[in-house]
């Protein structure tokens, strides 16, 4: 019977514990950004040649500029 409960015990916190690490991933994911996306984009960068990487800086660096119009057009102004 004591083997019983700490088995069931044993499967609760390692439930526990993926539960938790998935919730932080999801956060992760839903801020913007992700470990794999670094990998996959290091990559990539690995298999195009010099005018595909070129256009590739160009847009992401255009997204980046959105993404940070929208983040300080959403923080409340700071006062002096």
């Amino acid at each position: 019977m004591n083997a019983i409960l700490s088995l069931l015990f044993a499967f609760f916190v390692l439930a526990a514990f993926v539960l938790f690490f998935i919730r932080v991933l999801m956060k992760i994911r839903r801020g913007g950004g992700s470990i794999p996306y670094f990998i996959s984009s290091g990559a990539m960068d690995a298999t195009l040649d010099k005018e595909k990487k070129a256009a590739t800086q160009v847009i992401v660096e255009r997204n980046a500029k959105k993404k940070m119009e929208e983040q300080s057009s959403s923080d409340p102004l700071e006062k002096d």
